[in-house]
């Protein structure tokens, strides 16, 4: 398994255990009534894996980085988290970031590691990198990576649970 992969595998083993500790009113629970609860939080990183997923699956096709972005906060709206079962948004993001383990293990390194001067990162990456800066796909990986952490360790830290 590549290191990407690996990281990304090591996250939802640990922290599904976490997640799973928590009961449906627990995770219902917003801390304000314009802040997400764990439920929200956790369905906003479901909707990230789909978006990227898609990004990291159609990046392997094309000569470029350029990808469209979308409204976090109208998608969980949609998607309705906070009335959804707290075991069923485990389960989603759990089987999400599965596949997305096994795409990234089966993309191949010089995808992986290819630098592109067109990109949209300086838009869409959750940590955002300069339009005049190339970008890879291990970049944009890595960015997601990163931004499921922090909204993981985010709902942790609301449940004084260790952080990942």
């Amino acid at each position: 398994m590549n290191k990407l992969a690996e990281e990304l595998k090591n996250i939802l083993e640990l922290s599904e255990k976490k997640l799973r500790s928590l009961d449906e009113q627990q995770s219902s629970v917003k801390p304000l009534p314009n802040k997400w609860s764990t439920k929200e939080i956790l369905g906003h990183l479901v909707d990230s894996s789909i978006n990227n997923s898609a990004r990291f699956v159609t990046g392997q096709f094309k000569d470029n980085m350029i990808f469209s972005g979308y409204e976090h906060e109208k998608w969980v709206l949609a998607q309705d988290y906070q009335n959804a079962g707290w075991d069923f948004i485990i389960s989603l993001w759990k089987m999400n970031n599965s596949q997305i383990c096994r795409l990234i293990n089966n993309m191949p390194e010089e995808i992986i590691y290819k630098q592109h001067k067109e990109h949209s990162l300086d838009q869409i990456a959750w940590k955002e990198i300069d339009k005049s800066v190339p970008a890879s796909m291990e970049y944009l990986i890595n960015d997601y990576i990163g931004h499921m952490k922090h909204h993981l360790n985010q709902i942790f830290r609301m449940h004084k649970l260790n952080e990942i």
